[in-house]
């Protein structure tokens, strides 16, 4: 089966545009999200996919990238929204849990073989850093390369697909991988920029997980090698662990940019500014609160709910 999509996919007799030239035909959005759904129910080999969808990055093809989208979001139940509500914006600023309850439109539920399966592939064929590159590259690519023979609409369109799904695969991979997979895999700042040529914003995006997990592992060394919990020690000493771990990251942005440039900003500035997220600022309490009442709601209607069997009761 696996073969014979990539076999339709390659099929270059069929027209990935629709005939006005500005949106992508129906064949491959049909048979992108039958991929989503056929790979998640079934253990299909997924690695020919993933490796075709890479080798049409490489050769200057954003299309296929919807299929890797829909592949991501029904595996592994990331939603990439586009016409999202003021609550769901506020739920994505919170962490994994109030993204899934509170970030997406449709619940996707019970993804973890599924999630388990798609990360296998990913490092089994060793695609996970190069898809981020790939697509990463690819949105410049997309304008400078493909632009100048396809339509306007057309060309926002990929150009909006391709950051999409970096984010989307890059939240995947942050949230599926372990600490140690991901810090082993994603290279500097300095190196994504310089010897990938990565836009700054991906090569942030890319190591922020890893300066949190960095902060947080110092400070925990921090507070068992020096005992005691007043408050003014511990901001202290996670002030020292920020320290630590950004100062060779502040040295590293020093070449991604021309001396005239830190005339005006500082790298401290830039490189926090880069490497914080919204949840690093503010904690979006309001919206954590309305998931919990709606999910003890949701419960209520249940326990209440006299014609639904006890064990389906256990499931919901």
């Amino acid at each position: 089966l696996a073969y014979c999509i990539i076999e339709a996919l390659a099929n270059p007799e069929k027209e990935k545009m629709k005939h006005d030239d500005t949106t992508i035909s129906s064949w491959l959005q049909s048979l992108a999200s039958f991929c989503g759904a056929i790979f998640r129910k079934y253990p299909i080999e997924l690695g020919g996919l993933l490796q075709y969808v890479a080798n049409q990055l490489k050769a200057g093809k954003s299309f296929d990238l919807l299929i890797l989208k829909e592949v991501v979001q029904k595996m592994a139940g990331i939603e990439i929204t586009e016409e999202m509500t003021m609550e769901q914006l506020e739920a994505m600023t919170g962490g994994e849990q109030l993204k899934a309850e509170g970030g997406y439109f449709g619940q996707i539920r019970n993804t973890k073989k599924s999630s388990q399966r798609l990360k296998d592939a990913l490092l089994e064929y060793e695609l996970a850093l190069p898809l981020c590159l790939l697509m990463a590259q690819q949105r410049n690519g997309v304008v400078f390369q493909e632009g100048g023979e396809k339509h306007l609409k057309l060309v926002g369109k990929l150009y909006d697909q391709c950051h999409d799904t970096l984010v989307q695969f890059g939240g995947f991979l942050a949230s599926n991988l372990s600490t140690e997979d991901y810090i082993k895999r994603v290279p500097s700042i300095d190196f994504l920029c310089n010897e990938f040529h990565t836009p700054h914003d991906a090569a942030f995006f890319l190591s922020r997980p890893m300066y949190a997990h960095h902060i947080s592992s110092k400070y925990d060394e921090l507070k068992k090698a020096e005992k005691g919990n007043k408050q003014q020690h511990k901001v202290h000493k996670y002030i020292t662990s920020c320290d630590l771990v950004m100062s060779p990251v502040h040295e590293a942005v020093i070449s991604l940019h021309p001396p005239k440039v830190w005339e005006d900003i500082s790298p401290q500035f830039y490189a926090t500014f880069w490497s914080l997220t919204m949840y690093d600022l503010a904690v979006p309490s309001n919206s954590y609160n309305r998931e919990i009442n709606k999910l003890k709601s949701q419960m209520r209607a249940i326990d209440k709910n006299m014609d639904m069997p006890p064990n389906k009761k256990k499931k919901k």
